[in-house]
């Protein structure tokens, strides 16, 4: 049991890096003049942030994100994303509606983040989370983890895919969650 991220807002055009993927690709200067050229660097580079995000379980651009799911009981659970800076809203929801849990608050740090519910939750209980999660603008994201991204949504592009993966986890490596037990 764990939670999940359910949906999230999407990511602004403005806050993508279109002109350091373009840059990347040498694109010529004036690439954004023909028709579909900017919206396709967009429509990669979203499917690329989404794709890293899942990989890494942390959010690179910062934005709303809905968590959800069965909690093992007890006051408090761990996010699934990271860097979280502040929740917004927490529900706890059953079959007779749901309620809002008023006194959460988050513990143990940006990269680790544990929601503390304010009191005992019975086991399968599903909540319902709103939090504000990421680096910030995309200049605030680390370097290996933008760097990442970009070959992605370039590899998309372009259609080097596999080749572009092994690069890839190298340079996110460092950012994965670990798990034991051998689930990561």
């Amino acid at each position: 049991m764990g939670l999940m991220v359910l949906e999230s807002e999407g990511i602004a055009n403005g806050n993508l890096p279109v002109a350091q993927l373009a840059a990347q690709m040498r694109l010529p200067d004036g690439y954004e003049t023909v028709p579909g050229q900017s919206a396709r660097l967009q429509q990669r580079l979203r499917a690329a942030i989404v794709s890293l995000e899942r990989r890494i379980a942390k959010a690179l651009l910062r934005r709303d994100f809905v968590l959800g799911g069965p909690v093992k009981g007890g006051g408090e659970v761990f996010l699934p994303l990271a860097p979280v800076w502040g929740v917004s809203r927490v529900e706890l929801l059953d079959a007779g509606g749901g309620e809002t849990l008023p006194n959460a608050e988050i513990s143990g740090g940006q990269m680790a983040p544990c929601l503390s519910f304010g009191r005992a939750l019975s086991q399968g209980a599903y909540v319902r989370i709103t939090a504000d999660a990421g680096w910030g603008t995309w200049d605030d994201v680390p370097e290996p983890l933008a760097e990442a991204a970009l070959l992605m949504a370039e590899a998309l592009d372009t259609g080097e895919g596999p080749a572009v993966n092994e690069v890839v986890d190298g340079l996110v490596a460092p950012w994965r969650l670990r798990r034991l037990g051998g689930l990561g």
